[in-house]
């Protein structure tokens, strides 16, 4: 079934969820200190961690990544995945967004991944729905979508042959896309996917007549990263270092080069008063 013909005609409709269940709200306290980031997002640690809870309204964390221990982030962060996805959820009913791996509470290298080692980094699951056009409730498995938009297995956490069905949900994800390019509470610098996906959203938000400055914003945040094949299954989100980041964790934008004589680097940088060798940055 072609993606286009499936979903361009189905832009207002809305249905019912696949699976109801009482949500647990974000508790995003007042008190919360502000986190630290610290060095960058492939070579980094993470002061102070804001911990996602593992469902909020218009969320869910599933499991396998439930119990890796990887919810963690910036403040910023983690009210940047609550408050994009509620408002997805306002605008779509039953829309739940299924968040992957973050980073360990104090940072450092996350097994199968380059980066996420700083709090800047989330893996969002693309929203799904079925042959229906109803919201598809998140499961266990990144659905790979094929050039009609299309899934039928899943590449990660593990390969899985055969998975229930499930169609690209464009009108939610480029609502979700949307949200975080214009969210007040962090700077989203890259939302990484795949060339195929960025095609989608983009020919999606002319259709909906998106603004010449919208569009030139998810021309410019949306792209494939370097050396790295698929994004067919999931977005990679990263925001940018806060000005509190820089000053106190001496947070870096750019990417860490990979040390060519010495490991020196890795204890150059540290979160301030650590209290802890957790803290630090990994010497292997």
């Amino acid at each position: 079934m072609c993606l286009y013909r499936l979903l361009f005609a189905g832009l207002l409709f809305v249905g019912s969820s696949a699976q109801a269940e009482t949500v647990e709200e974000p508790k995003l306290a007042a008190e919360q200190p502000d986190s630290i980031s610290c060095g960058s997002t492939n070579r980094g640690a993470l002061s102070d961690a804001a911990m996602l809870p593992t469902r909020g309204h218009g969320f869910v964390m599933a499991e396998p990544w439930r119990s890796r221990g990887t919810r963690f982030g910036t403040l910023e962060l983690v009210k940047l995945i609550a408050q994009s996805s509620s408002d997805v959820a306002f605008q779509y009913k039953d829309s739940q967004l299924s968040v992957a791996d973050m980073s360990h509470e104090h940072g450092g290298p996350l097994a199968m991944h380059r980066s996420h080692q700083n709090g800047r980094d989330v893996d969002l699951i693309y929203y799904a729905m079925d042959a229906e056009g109803r919201p598809f409730y998140p499961d266990s498995h990144m659905a790979y979508y094929s050039r009609e938009g299309q899934a039928t297995y899943a590449k990660s956490p593990r390969f899985v042959k055969d998975i229930p069905e499930r169609y690209f949900d464009l009108k939610r994800n480029w609502a979700l896309v949307r949200a975080m390019m214009t969210s007040e509470n962090a700077n989203v610098e890259h939302i990484f996917v795949s060339p195929r996906v960025k095609r989608w959203l983009l020919t999606y938000a002319r259709e909906v007549k998106e603004s010449a400055s919208i569009l030139k914003m998810a021309t410019h945040i949306l792209h494939a990263p370097r050396d790295v094949k698929g994004h067919n299954d999931h977005m990679h989100v990263r925001i940018g270092c806060s000005e509190e980041d820089v000053d106190a964790g001496r947070c870096r934008q750019a990417s860490a080069p990979k040390p060519r004589r010495s490991k020196r680097w890795y204890r150059r940088v540290r979160c301030p008063n650590p209290v802890g060798p957790e803290l630090a940055l990994p010497r292997s």
